[in-house]
């Protein structure tokens, strides 16, 4: 009985172990399918299944135990393979993420990749019962509650510690120490040779993922920066001249006026578009910029919400109307990549008095701000509308409480929710006039009519109906008043 502390401890570090890879598995996944209802509940459920199948086949005959020590050795086991694991994937992944070609494979390999440690997890947990039926079935029930901790634990230091200072290979290590304990701690009168194996293997994993041999087995070119954040990873990759041309294109350009400059790059984060350094894009933002000063046409307080190639914030602050710019990002490497490639504009950013940097969630600081704005702008690239939650009447309605009147929200960005957000511009105060109008209909981009053409220019004819007859049109003398009421009555007006 004196080793039943091992014991606890040896399950208290298998439950680190499994809510570490089933979170680090979600984000890999991700990355390649993206933050869907659809793959979230995918991966959620295959995990499950895992588990569930794992406890299945722990009860089996056929697996039957002949003691307590057989238990223990058995478990011990389904560490190691837990380890060997991990070496497998970190190893592998590289591949089936960047060079792999066939789709319904690299489903396969990532589908078998979180199956393959729930079922582990699942096996584990029952044959840990089986260890504690030779104890009493007063520790029975202890098995549960070791096991929760450890997963809550492993859980907070995955998002809190982990993966924000270090890195998603940070909690691979951690999975592979963890693992390397609760083998250590449960296999019963372990002798020399085998502690030495077992230390040598756990050595050679934790060298391994964090010298990043897959980087060697299957080397990246293309990618010229990568660095992992809270939110996903964030890389910038090298753009060929065909595919430099394409995006040209896709922007709204020509054949005649395409030009490079600098090699061209794309800043991603997990594997989303967010900023080029193609000189269309630049006007884009610029153009956007310059826009929203010319509707509002006071001197103004802004707040930029997404910093990405910073632009659009150095727009913003050669412009003499610009009393202050607020610069809120979620992503910190995302500043760090700017900072490496559009160092021109980091430097206006960083130096200038007019700017604040603030690294925070947007919708926190939305919520919590008691700054108001004359321009709003939301610059952002997402696939899914609900992962930072600007397709929101809620958050609307935030940015309605935050600006003052006679202001204006902008959008420019890449999102499948535009009818949402066009819905949901009423809900902001805001200026309108022709001008607005013209330029909603040509969906936040403020080309001249000779510019927008290009083989893209149909892909915004949907974007171009603007605001539909149906929806109030505020004057400036009614904005005054709705303002003015909002005060008064302090809730808000539909």
């Amino acid at each position: 009985m004196k080793d039943i502390g091992l014991i606890f401890i040896s399950i208290f570090a298998a439950g680190i172990v499994s809510l570490l890879l089933e979170l680090s598995l979600l984000r890999e996944f991700i990355y390649i399918f993206g933050s869907t209802a659809v793959s979230n509940a995918i991966i959620i459920s295959v995990f499950l299944v895992g588990l569930a199948f794992g406890a299945y086949l722990g009860t089996w005959r056929k697996l039957g135990v002949r003691d307590e020590n057989d238990a223990r050795r058995r478990f011990a086991f389904i560490q190691l393979l837990s380890i060997l694991f991990i070496i497998l994937f970190f190893l592998s992944k590289k591949y089936f993420i960047y060079h792999s070609h066939h789709q319904n494979l690299v489903r396969f390999y990532f589908i078998v990749s979180v199956f393959a440690p729930s079922l582990l997890s699942g096996l584990a947990y029952a044959i840990s019962v089986k260890i504690m039926h030779w104890r009493g079935e007063k520790y029975i029930t202890y098995i549960y509650a070791f096991s929760t901790l450890g997963s809550v634990i492993g859980g907070l230091a995955h998002g809190i510690v982990l993966v924000p200072l270090w890195g998603i290979r940070s909690a691979y290590i951690c999975a592979v120490l963890f693992a390397g304990v609760a083998l250590y701690t449960m296999y019963p009168l372990m002798s020399m040779m085998r502690k030495f194996v077992t230390a040598a293997v756990v050595v050679l994993a934790v060298a391994a993922i964090h010298l990043d041999f897959a980087d060697v087995l299957f080397p990246s070119e293309s990618i010229v920066f990568s660095k992992d954040s809270e939110f996903g990873i964030v890389e910038v990759w090298k753009l060929n001249e065909a595919d430099a041309r394409t995006k040209h294109l896709v922007l709204g350009g020509s054949d005649g006026d395409f030009r490079l400059d600098e090699p061209p790059i794309d800043l991603k984060v997990n594997n989303i578009h967010q900023s080029y350094n193609l000189p269309i894009d630049r006007l884009i933002h610029e153009q956007w910029a310059q826009t929203s000063l010319g509707i509002v046409n006071r001197v103004s307080n802004v707040l930029l919400l997404g910093y990405g190639s910073g632009v659009t914030a150095a727009a913003y602050l050669r412009s003499p109307m610009v009393g202050k710019l607020d610069i809120v990002e979620n992503c910190m490497p995302v500043i760090e990549a700017a900072e490496m490639f559009f160092p021109r504009e980091y430097e206006l950013a960083s130096q200038s008095k007019k700017s604040n940097f603030i690294v925070d969630d947007f919708r926190g600081f939305v919520r919590f701000t008691k700054e108001r704005y004359d321009i709003i702008a939301l610059d952002h690239s997402i696939e899914d509308p609900y992962a930072i939650g600007f397709f929101t009447l809620e958050f609307f309605d935030q940015l309605k409480r935050i600006t003052r009147p006679g202001g204006v929200v902008l959008l420019l960005g890449k999102g499948t929710s535009w009818n949402t957000t066009r819905l949901s511009f009423k809900h902001v105060y805001r200026n309108i006039n022709p001008r607005i109008n013209s330029w909603l209909r040509k969906g936040c981009l403020y080309l001249a009519q000779e510019e927008f053409q290009g083989v893209a220019a149909g892909n915004y004819e949907a974007v171009r109906d603007g605001l539909s007859a149906e929806e109030p049109v505020y004057s400036d003398e009614e904005v005054q008043q709705l303002a003015e009421y909002q005060e008064d009555h302090g809730k808000a007006l539909d």
